[in-house]
């Protein structure tokens, strides 16, 4: 039924070597990362300043987008009006009784 290899534990065979925890005292903290495509990537903890510096940053960019699509809508603003207009005054200039073909 069951295997014989599988029902034992294996033991290990030879000395399990303890490696020491590599030296972590750079000046970018824990973790740096090094790849052919982007370089060197560095992931550092933030403090509440760095987090609050972040997050106003963040919030400035939300908000220059917003300007700028505002800009934007604002600009579409008299293209829909002449458009509106053009519909209203060939709807008002034509003639409502005449036949469709």
């Amino acid at each position: 039924m069951g295997d014989r290899k599988s029902e034992r534990a294996e033991t290990p065979k030879g000395e399990v070597e303890i490696l020491p925890p590599e030296d972590r005292s750079g000046p970018w903290g824990d973790a740096v990362y090094t790849t052919k495509r982007f370089g060197t990537v560095k992931i550092v903890r933030l403090g509440p300043l760095g987090g609050a510096l972040l997050g106003l940053g963040l919030l400035g960019m939300m908000t220059l987008g917003f300007l700028f699509l505002s800009g934007v809508m604002l600009l579409l603003l008299p293209i829909a009006g002449v458009l509106a207009l053009g519909a209203v005054l060939s709807g008002v200039l034509s003639n409502p009784f005449k036949r469709l073909r």
